[in-house]
Parts: structure tokens; C-alpha cells; sequence
């Protein structure tokens, strides 16, 4: 997808919510029309719909359904948005009288979904789940990049809780299925002097694969080829449970509750990798991970290289 600009995204927004409350629209180029489908939306005739077969987010469903838990000491408060350029950018705009703390954005697309170092993140229309959740910790700042595999030790555990055990994480936020990608998270920091406000977005692929694959040119994982629709609802709840109920962990006992876990869950543990810094290349075995989220990294000489941010070149389809 090509970048857009801030007038093609408000009008992109603009044309996504008509065809939400209305059903259709007819674009007014050729041009305009395989944008909306690159998004997910369907051509009948000439007119651009919403996409059948599709299991729309339900937001009461979702809240009865968290009440119904009744696991969660707090209840967060829940926006479900049909088009936005990104739950998190939605999230970090939005201003509320407490904060943002326990405030959780979904959509059904995203426009502009951002990945790690400002790659695009594709949101196809019901065929992702794309959700934000915002959240204050009262740990030190230097506690900060642990929470990005706390998360995904949460995600891990929604998705277990579908049936699916082939989950694993790549550091430090990419989410495996039989070691393909199948989901983000992206950790965005309002302020970084305690408490901190954080808001924590996740992508997953429920359905969109292909297009997916055909966009970003690399094969992907999806959720849907391990279980069968309805599941969009059923895991967003999941979700919101078990990352709010990740974090105040975290915010008790630190990393060290997650620890074991994500050594579990580790899809680079014990193999060769290459991480690309800002101001190097560090190559050796990856060794597993801090309490304050770096990777552990072995060096030919044996000493061990902590690295707290970068990009982990590890062929993981194979």
C-alpha cells in the first residue's frame, strides 16, 4: 500500500464509515475503488461493500461477555470504531477524564496500521483483529522494555485458549504460529516518568492472509487456518483479560512472573541470529532474555551481548 497523504486518509476514513452505515458506495475513479478492495472491502457492480462472511466485532457482546467472566477487577471501557487510521493513534488522541488507563479502542479496519519502525500493518476489513488498550504502571522507567514480552505472553495465552498450541513469540513483539508471523504488538509510551501511561497495541490475521500475503510479499500465518469463525469476539475478550490481567501482574511482581514462560514461548532461543542496531550488526546464538526485556545474545568469544532494541533477522519459515 502506498503511503497517504493526511487529506487521502480523512477522505478514505470518510468513504469507510458511508459504506458501514450504508452499505455501498460508488467510487468516483477506477483508482478509488481497488484502494477500498486493498483494504477488504468487495466490488458488486459498481459499487464498493462491506465484505460477506464476515464475524463483525459486537461491542455488547464483548462487555456481557467480560462481565460475565467476572475474573477482572476493573472493567475496562470499551470504543468499538468501524474505520480508523489506528486503534492506538485513536487511543493516544482520545482525551478522557481519568486517562487513558483501562480504555480499550477496537476496529474492524485500520487504515494506517503501524507496525514496529514505521512499517505499515495491514488491517483488512473483519479479516484482523486490531485492538489498543491503555494502561499506567507505576514501575521505573528502566522496567519499560519487559512489557512488550509481558504482552505477548498474554496473547499467547488468549490464543491458547482457542486450542491452538503452536504459539510462540519472536522478540520482542512478534506473535508465531508453526514460525510464521500471524500478529504484532506495538508499545506506545505517553510519558516515561512514573507513572507511566502506555497504550499496547495488537494485530492478529483472522481471515485476511492471502491479501496479506499478497501486499507485504511474504507469507504470513493466519488464525483461521487453525480454527474456524466465531472466534473475532471470543478472542478480543480473551484478550482484554488476559493482557489487563498481565499487566497488573507485572505491575506487582515484575518480569519474573513471565519469565519461564516466555522462555517457553521463545522462538529464537538457541539459534543463530543477526540483530541490526541503529549503530551495528550483532551476530552469535540467541540465549534467551533479561528481567528488563533485553536479548540475551552469545558472542563467538563467549561473552554474553545484551540488546534492548533492534531487528532480528532469523529465517523462521523454514
Amino acid at each position: 500500500m502506498s503511503k497517504q497523504s493526511l487529506e487521502q486518509k480523512l477522505r478514505l476514513l470518510r468513504i469507510c464509515d458511508h459504506i458501514f452505515e450504508t452499505g455501498k458506495y460508488t467510487s468516483s475513479t477506477v483508482n478509488e475503488a481497488e484502494l477500498l478492495v486493498s483494504f477488504g472491502f468487495e466490488q458488486s457492480g459498481s459499487a464498493v461493500v462491506l465484505p460477506a462472511g464476515i464475524e463483525y466485532l459486537d461491542q455488547e457482546l464483548i462487555e456481557q461477555s467480560l462481565r460475565d467472566v467476572g475474573t477482572m477487577s476493573k472493567l475496562p471501557r470499551i470504543q468499538l470504531k468501524n474505520c480508523v487510521e489506528s486503534t492506538n493513534q485513536e487511543l493516544l488522541k482520545a482525551t478522557f477524564d481519568d486517562g487513558m488507563s483501562d480504555q480499550v479502542v477496537l476496529a474492524e479496519v485500520q487504515v494506517a496500521g503501524r507496525g514496529r519502525f514505521g512499517r505499515d500493518w495491514y488491517s483488512p476489513v473483519g479479516r484482523n483483529l486490531a485492538i489498543s488498550l491503555g494502561a499506567k504502571l507505576s514501575r521505573a522507567p528502566d522496567d519499560l522494555g519487559a512489557i512488550s514480552l509481558v504482552v505477548g505472553v498474554a496473547v499467547a495465552n488468549a490464543i491458547h485458549e482457542l486450542g491452538i498450541d503452536v504459539v510462540a513469540l519472536k522478540w520482542p513483539n512478534d506473535i508465531l504460529l508453526d514460525n510464521r508471523k500471524v500478529g504484532g504488538i506495538l508499545v506506545d509510551v505517553v510519558h516515561a516518568t512514573t507513572p507511566i501511561d502506555v497504550v499496547v497495541g495488537i494485530g492478529l490475521n483472522i481471515g485476511g492472509r492471502s491479501s496479506t500475503e499478497e501486499i507485504i510479499d511474504r507469507p504470513v500465518a493466519d488464525l483461521l487456518d487453525y480454527c474456524v469463525l466465531p472466534i473475532r469476539n471470543k478472542l478480543a475478550v480473551s484478550i482484554i483479560r488476559n493482557v489487563y490481567d498481565s499487566i497488573y501482574k507485572f505491575e506487582t511482581n515484575g518480569f519474573r512472573s513471565f519469565h519461564e514462560k516466555w522462555d517457553v514461548l521463545d522462538a529464537l532461543r538457541d539459534h543463530a541470529v543477526t540483530v541490526s542496531t541503529s549503530k551495528e550488526l550483532i551476530r552469535g546464538i540467541a540465549c534467551g532474555v533479561r528481567q528488563t526485556g533485553e536479548l540475551c545474545i552469545e558472542l563467538k568469544d563467549g561473552k554474553i551481548h545484551y540488546v534492548n532494541a533492534g531487528e532480528v533477522s532469523l529465517d523462521y519459515t523454514k
